[in-house]
């Protein structure tokens, strides 16, 4: 077995040859023993060796072991077992001890056979705990990672569409001020097909990455979702009409001043934007219906512009 597999036992007694007995009785099993002989001494094994068990004896030249077992569990990162070792026995000795956190309580003079044996043990049910521990670790990282990409863009990292319809209304803006509102902003690319016809799907993919990253710098505190293909939808919480008027088309200038390069050939491409003020009346879907809209007037009537959606903007 690696050394890096070995568990370590910390003792801590004043007495040098209770010490040496312990040693003595463990020195066959596979671990890593290590020793101290006073409260400092023992703070000090504890950050150096970080051991998986500790003996710990509950009178100390400097300290009580009651009370080094408290700045013990304060300090300890490895979260060790601890058996107090004392000729003490009573019942409230023994609470107490328990009280403090320990796992366990041997009296002196300590049996050779009891002692490794419930060493063994306490040691074989840290080893479970921290597999668990490692196992819960890697659960939580793993449902981390697939709440990531559930809610997350393959291609630009963005939020996809199924974050709207799962969490964004939760936190749609309650606004307090006047003339604030949540504003939803719908940008479709122009001519993409044309784009990807002229210089490859790979061209387009590095459009729509290059477009995300202009949009989440410009709309750092807000919302960016990658709507579909070349569409992304802007969500822009406690904003004036001004206000998300001036995002949007700073937005749109980004993007048309951007020097494209794809294969050491440069070219230009342009937004088209539509807004609409976030009704909270109608449903999100009905409120993404008008933001589309007002897309879709300025594709049809000039491209590169953004447009808000009013009431009879169809006709």
């Amino acid at each position: 077995m690696d050394i890096t597999d070995k568990q370590t036992v910390l003792i801590v007694d004043d007495s040098i040859f209770i010490c040496g007995q312990i040693k003595m009785i463990l020195k066959d099993e596979n671990l890593i023993l290590a020793e101290a002989h006073s409260g400092e001494e023992a703070i000090l094994e504890l950050k150096r060796c970080r051991p998986d068990l500790i003996l710990l004896d509950v009178v100390l030249p400097d300290t009580e072991g009651y009370e080094l077992c408290q700045k013990i569990k304060a300090q300890d990162q490895n979260q060790a077992s601890i058996i107090f070792i004392t000729s003490k026995d009573s019942d409230e000795d023994v609470v107490r001890g328990f009280s403090m956190g320990a796992c366990d309580y041997i009296k002196k003079p300590f049996k050779k056979d009891e002692l490794r044996s419930r060493v063994l043990a306490h040691l074989k049910m840290k080893k479970q705990k921290d597999e668990l521990d490692r196992m819960n670790r890697e659960l939580q990282m793993n449902m981390e990672k697939l709440n990531y990409m559930a809610f997350r863009d393959g291609l630009t990292g963005l939020y996809n569409r199924r974050y709207v319809q799962d969490d964004l209304l939760d936190q749609m803006a309650d606004e307090s001020r006047n003339n604030v509102s949540d504003v939803i902003i719908m940008g479709d690319v122009d001519n993409f097909k044309r784009i990807n016809d002229q210089y490859g799907h790979e061209a387009g993919d590095m459009v729509l990455v290059c477009i995300s990253n202009i949009m989440e710098s410009v709309c750092r505190r807000h919302k960016v979702v990658r709507w579909g293909g070349e569409e992304f939808l802007i969500v822009l919480f406690s904003v004036t009409e001004e206000e998300a008027y001036e995002i949007s088309e700073r937005v749109r200038l980004e993007i048309a001043g951007f020097p494209f390069v794809h294969n050491g050939v440069g070219f230009r491409c342009t937004i088209t934007l539509g807004l609409n003020t976030y009704d909270k009346s109608v449903s999100m879907d009905e409120n993404i219906a008008r933001t589309d809209k007002a897309l879709y007037y300025g594709k049809k009537h000039q491209k590169n512009c953004s447009v808000w959606y009013r009431e009879g903007l169809e006709e």
